[in-house]
């Protein structure tokens, strides 16, 4: 049974194609916001020393990778246009996704700032 599961599998991984559409942005956008969101939680917790910088550090790996990953599309495929609309929405789902784990969901954080002093974040909740 499990050998017909990867044949489908991979018959279906050879047969996708890209494009431009709105699906296609929602995907890089989406797929952006989730390997930030999981870079920023990696980040708190294994590097408890970049604590205070886990959601730009989630952003900007995130969005290193798809540039990379994108750069080296283009040289295979060509397509600017399509590479660009891609990165730039892989990109904008890492800023939401990086933001949203760091600030939402990995909450408290310790902050030692220059110019605020040390703080830590409290989260208020209400169920309705």
């Amino acid at each position: 049974m499990s050998i017909k599961i990867f044949i489908v599998s991979a018959c279906s991984v050879l047969s996708l194609q890209a494009s431009d559409g709105f699906n296609s942005e929602v995907s890089h956008f989406a797929g952006g916001a989730v390997l930030a969101g999981g870079i920023t939680a990696v980040v708190d917790q294994y590097y408890p020393e970049y604590k205070s910088e886990r959601g730009m550090l989630g952003f900007k790996i995130s969005s290193a990778a798809v540039i990379v990953e994108q750069s080296i599309e283009y040289a295979i495929n060509g397509n600017a246009k399509s590479q660009l609309m891609d990165t730039a929405s892989h990109i904008i789902g890492s800023a939401l996704g990086a933001y949203i784990t760091d600030k939402y969901i990995l909450l408290p954080v310790l902050k030692n700032s220059s110019t605020d002093g040390k703080y830590v974040g409290l989260n208020i909740q209400h169920n309705f």
